[in-house]
This record gives structure tokens, C-alpha cells and sequence, in this order.
């Protein structure tokens, strides 16, 4: 074991290369909501693919970053309660509709490879959302948008009163 590290720091002192190599970017913790990672990955496809609505004034990241982080504290209440599974044709619909914003089946592939996302995962995802609407709807019933709007705004600051939520990115200056 002590033999390659030594030929490995001979080699570098004999190359004039002293520095470690450059570490490539992977990617970014961008928050941590309990104990659950949400990375720079997560949010570059809920932006490529508009999986959650952001607001279209100041910073696109931090804007969903923070959908994305109530949209986990909501998925933790929709576990708790397990609604009923969304119909395989609506996950379909709505992968269609991407591929179809995207133009073809082949540049899904793609964008979902730049984010390192698979099928399944955009799948999973939808499914998961199909779900949180169900659970919501459940929930909060069919009262007045406003004041639905209102409850849902409450309901969600209090899960995130409750939660151990830590936000990495500072939104550009």
C-alpha cells in the first residue's frame, strides 16, 4: 500500500507536477431536508423539465430550490398517509407532455442523461407529484382557490416550522 503512494508522489516531483489533480464537479448539495439531500442535479431537472413552478422574477435556482424543498416536506405527509396510486396512463400523459416540450423521444433521452436522470427516475418523480395532488386535494378539499391557497401556504410553513431543513445555495447578489 505505502509503494504506490510513493511511486505516485515520485512520479508527480519528477513531472514538476506537484498539485493534486483537478477534482471535476459532479454535483452540489443544494439543501438538506431532513436528513434528505436535495443536489444541484435535482434542481437543474426540475428546471429542465418544469417539474415544479417557479417564480419568473430573481434567481431561477433559488426559486427552485424552494419548491423543491416543500415539495419534499409535502411528500414526507404524503408517506405518512399513502394515497392511492396515480393511473399509469397519467404519469404517461404528463412524460409525454415533456417529450413533447423537448421534441423528440431522443432529446429526452439526452436531457435526461445531462441531468443524470433516468425514466424511471422522471417517472417516479410525476408519480410522486400525482400523489401530493391527491393527498392536497384530500386534504384541503374543494374550498375557494383563495382560501385554499391561503391553508395549503399555512399548512406548508408549518411543515417547515417542524422540519430540520438546511439551505447551501445563497441566491446570486
Amino acid at each position: 500500500m505505502r509503494i504506490p503512494r510513493l511511486l505516485f508522489v515520485a512520479v508527480m516531483v519528477l513531472t514538476g507536477n506537484t498539485r493534486a489533480p483537478a477534482a471535476d464537479l459532479i454535483d452540489r448539495v443544494m439543501a438538506v431536508v431532513n436528513r434528505q439531500l436535495i443536489l444541484l442535479s435535482d434542481v437543474n431537472a426540475a428546471i429542465l423539465f418544469q417539474l415544479v413552478p417557479r417564480s419568473e422574477a430573481g434567481d431561477p435556482l433559488a426559486s427552485t430550490l424552494d419548491r423543491l424543498v416543500e415539495r419534499a416536506l409535502i411528500l414526507e405527509e404524503v408517506e405518512r398517509y399513502q394515497p392511492p396510486e396515480p393511473a399509469p396512463e397519467e404519469i404517461d400523459k404528463r412524460v409525454d407532455a415533456i417529450r413533447q416540450r423537448l421534441g423528440t423521444a431522443d432529446a429526452l433521452q439526452k436531457a435526461l442523461a445531462s441531468v443524470g436522470m433516468t425514466d424511471a427516475q422522471l417517472r417516479s418523480h410525476i408519480r410522486d407529484d400525482l400523489r401530493s395532488v391527491t393527498y392536497i386535494n384530500q386534504r384541503f378539499g374543494e374550498t375557494d382557490p383563495d382560501a385554499r391557497d391561503t391553508l395549503i401556504a399555512e399548512w406548508v410553513g408549518s411543515l417547515r416550522r417542524r422540519a430540520e431543513v438546511t439551505v447551501q445555495y445563497l441566491p446570486q447578489q
